[in-house]
């Protein structure tokens, strides 16, 4: 089960009348900036169920962000330059309709990409048309899904003494607080919104948990 979207956003004014608006109704950037707000995103309530994009660059920065459910594989990533790099990374969909997710980051430098499978990125080759340059990647299967963030998450457990089963606590205020703390020990950060990297770490403890 994914976790609950917002269905409708209201608008309290001083005088104390009301306007509510169906969220799917709103602009797309004002959709997506509203579910960057902690306030606005909830805890997944099954996160091993939930699917994840582990982007890491060469200087080792690395961003976690949920995809949609429907999304199966990676298509592909490129980027383009005109004259600032963007880079896309495609996904393919069970609906045959890819998702679509832009790089701003370093996109040249990205190196790995996780997404079902564990990849790493090496630059192939590069066209230039007028102002516009496509550069493109060659993606190697590197192995285990998320291996190297199990083994620095088990050792992060170990070293801060916590049992995994002590994440699933329901005490929000605890929660965020130990969450937090490995976010900053594993260097994660959020591509989108940080409850995604809170439902990634809460993934990575169930993982332990069940095996």
């Amino acid at each position: 089960m994914p976790a609950a979207k917002p269905q409708k956003i209201e608008i309290l004014f001083e005088d104390g009348s009301r306007v509510e608006e169906d969220f799917e109704l709103l602009p797309t950037p004002l959709q997506r900036d509203l579910l960057r707000q902690p306030f606005a995103t909830r805890p997944s309530p099954h996160p091993e169920q939930e699917k994840y994009l582990l982007l890491e660059w060469e200087d080792g920065w690395k961003e976690v962000m949920q995809v949609d459910p429907a999304c199966t594989e990676i298509n592909r990533y490129y980027v383009i330059s005109r004259p600032e790099d963007m880079g896309r990374l495609s996904l393919n969909r069970e609906d045959g309709y890819p998702d679509l997710i832009e790089v701003i980051r370093k996109p040249l430098y990205l190196r790995r990409i996780t997404f079902i499978d564990n990849f790493h990125l090496s630059p192939t080759r590069s066209d230039r048309e007028g102002n516009k340059t496509d550069h493109f990647f060659k993606m190697s299967n590197k192995g285990e899904t998320f291996a190297s963030e199990i083994v620095a998450f088990k050792k992060i457990l170990a070293d801060e003494k916590i049992d995994p089963k002590e994440l699933q606590t329901e005490d929000p205020t605890l929660q965020k607080e130990r969450f937090e703390r490995i976010r900053q020990l594993m260097g994660l950060r959020a591509a989108f919104r940080q409850q995604d990297v809170f439902d990634f770490i809460a993934y990575l403890a169930r993982s332990l948990s069940d095996s």
